[in-house]
């Protein structure tokens, strides 16, 4: 397995068993592209058209990330050739406008931004954010704290 992260360590990587690679290698070696990233400036079209054409023939493209991370326009010319799939629970923009070409391009499947919460998480996110609150009630530390270093870089 593959992961390009420009915030992650090649033996943090290491320890769940992938290889920390550059964007570009990934997009290039792989048959199957999850993204996951937070929408910042510098994540804007991260997939744009060089980028896309990266892409191995016949690959699939996974977002559940946000819709800006992915050029749109570049992403349906690249589907319309036969050689991309892509399965998108996030769009830009959000929500789509009727006449979207994200709606009849062959290849692109859409899902209605519900990847994180089909089953039970709505539930767990709740109860995590009540156990968080009770602990800062009881004067401990929260269990999930944000620090304010990496604010710049999360979602």
């Amino acid at each position: 397995m593959l992961v390009a992260d420009p915030h992650a360590s090649a033996a943090d990587v290491a320890a769940v068993g992938a290889h920390l690679v550059d964007l570009d290698s990934l997009l290039s070696a792989s048959d199957i592209v999850s993204v996951h990233a937070p929408e910042l400036p510098d994540t804007y079209h991260l997939l744009d058209a060089r980028r896309i054409a990266l892409l191995r023939p016949d690959a699939v493209v996974i977002n559940t990330a946000r819709g800006t991370l992915i050029d749109t326009d570049a992403l349906v010319r690249r589907c319309r050739t036969g050689t991309l799939r892509a399965i998108l629970d996030v769009t830009d923009p959000e929500p789509l406008p009727v006449d979207s070409a994200l709606f009849d391009t062959p290849g692109i499947v859409l899902s209605p931004h519900i990847a994180g919460a089909m089953h039970a998480e709505t539930g767990r996110l709740a109860d995590s954010a009540l156990d968080e609150i009770e602990r800062l009630r009881q004067g401990l530390p929260p269990m999930h704290r944000v620090e304010s270093a990496s604010l710049g870089i999360i979602a």
